[in-house]
C-alpha cells in the first residue's frame, strides 16, 4: 500500500477505495460522489436537497467563519440556496473558552450573513490535534429546472472567473506567517491580505449568475487552487480547456507573499474564486450580473473538447490530470530573501 500524500486524495485512490463504498444504492441520489462535484443531490419531490461537507483544516483563525462560507459556497455552485448547517468543532488540548468563543462567534456571523440556521452538530476536545479542525455539513435546496453540476461544462463554453486566484491561501499565510512576511512582503500588504477572508463568499454571485444566465457549470475551486479546480471540472465534464494565464486574475499582495514563499498562486487554495461556464451568447449578461454585484471577473478561457491547455506568457503547457495544494508547503517553506 502506499502512502497518501498531503492534501485531497488522489483521484484513482478515489475511484479504487472511496466510492465503489457508499453503502445502501438509494433512487433518491440524483448525483452522489464524483471527482469534481462539490455537492450531492436528492431528491425532494418539487425540489431538489443540495448536501455538501468540507473541513477547515489549514487556518488556526476564523476557523468558524471558513466553515460556513466554504460549505455554503459548494451548496451554491449547485444554483442552490444553502440553509441549514451542522457543525463539528474538535479543539486541542489546553484550550480555554476563548478559542470556542472564537470558532463560534465567526460561524454565528457568517451564517447571519448567508441567512442560514446552524441546527446541530459536535464539540470537543481531542488531545491529538495542535490546532482547531471544524467541519461542516450545509444543506440547501434548488428548483429541478435549475440545478447546476460540474460535469454540465461543453466545448465552446466560455469560463469566467471572478475575484482572484489564491485569495484563501493569501488570507491564511498573511495571518499564519505575518511576522516571518513582514520585511518581504511589507506590513501594508500582509494587512490587505488578511482581509481577503471577507472575499470567502461565491453565493451571491453563483445564484445570481444562475438566475440570469445560461450557466452548463459552476465550480469553488479550493485545493488546488485555480488549476486544480479547472481540472475537476474537465474531468467532470469529459471535456478540456484552454486557459490564458495572463486573463488569469491575482492580486498583487498574493503574488508577493507566493514570490516570498516560492510557491505558485494559481495552485493556492482559492475558495472565494467562484469558476463559471455560460454558453458564449451570454457574456454581456454575465458582465451586467457581476458589474451589478460589484464583483470583479474575467473570461479566463474556453471548454475544449479533450486538451488542458495552458497559454502561458513562456508557451502553452499541459495541465495534466495532478491536482495539488501549495498551502501546505507554504506554511513551512523558509522565507525568500531578497
Amino acid at each position: 500500500m502506499k502512502v497518501l500524500p498531503v492534501g485531497k486524495v488522489p483521484i484513482d485512490v478515489l475511484e479504487r477505495i472511496v466510492f465503489p463504498r457508499v453503502g445502501v444504492k438509494s433512487g433518491r441520489v440524483v448525483l452522489g460522489p464524483a471527482v469534481g462535484e462539490d455537492a450531492a443531490v436528492i431528491d425532494a419531490g418539487d425540489k431538489f436537497l443540495v448536501v455538501a461537507s468540507d473541513p477547515i483544516t489549514g487556518a488556526s483563525r476564523d476557523a468558524g467563519w471558513y466553515a460556513v462560507h466554504v460549505n455554503a459556497n459548494d451548496v451554491a455552485v449547485r444554483g442552490a440556496r444553502p440553509l441549514f448547517l451542522t457543525l463539528t468543532v474538535l479543539l486541542p488540548r489546553g484550550t480555554d473558552e476563548g478559542l470556542l468563543d472564537e470558532v463560534m462567534r465567526g460561524a454565528d456571523s457568517a451564517a447571519r450573513e448567508l441567512g442560514v440556521s446552524i441546527v446541530g452538530g459536535h464539540t470537543e476536545v481531542t488531545p491529538f490535534l495542535d490546532h482547531p479542525v471544524v467541519c461542516g455539513t450545509m444543506i440547501g435546496e434548488v428548483e429541478r429546472e435549475k440545478l447546476v453540476t460540474t460535469s454540465g461544462a461543453r466545448p465552446g463554453d466560455l469560463i469566467i472567473a471572478t475575484k482572484h486566484a489564491g485569495l484563501e491561501g493569501a488570507s491564511i499565510l498573511a495571518w499564519e506567517r505575518y511576522d516571518e512576511l513582514i520585511d518581504v512582503v511589507g506590513r501594508e500588504a500582509l494587512d490587505r491580505a488578511k482581509e481577503f477572508s471577507r472575499e470567502l463568499s461565491v453565493v451571491r454571485e453563483a445564484l445570481a449568475l444562475n438566475e440570469k444566465c445560461r450557466v452548463t457549470a459552476m465550480h469553488d475551486p479550493t485545493e488546488g487552487g485555480i488549476i486544480g479546480g479547472l481540472i475537476e471540472l474537465s474531468i467532470a465534464s469529459k471535456t478540456g480547456f484552454q486557459i490564458e494565464e495572463r486573463s488569469i486574475p491575482v492580486s498583487e499582495e498574493t503574488r508577493k507573499i507566493c514570490e516570498a514563499l516560492s510557491v505558485n498562486p494559481l495552485r493556492l487554495i482559492s475558495s472565494g474564486m467562484l469558476l463559471a461556464v455560460i454558453e458564449r451568447g451570454d457574456v454581456e449578461v454575465a458582465a451586467e450580473v457581476l458589474d451589478g454585484l460589484g464583483v470583479k471577473w474575467s473570461v479566463i478561457g474556453e471548454v475544449t473538447k479533450s486538451d488542458r491547455v495552458i497559454v502561458g506568457r513562456r508557451g502553452t503547457t499541459e495541465a495534466g490530470d495532478e491536482i495539488f495544494e501549495e498551502l501546505w508547503e507554504a506554511l513551512r517553506k523558509p522565507v525568500a530573501r531578497r
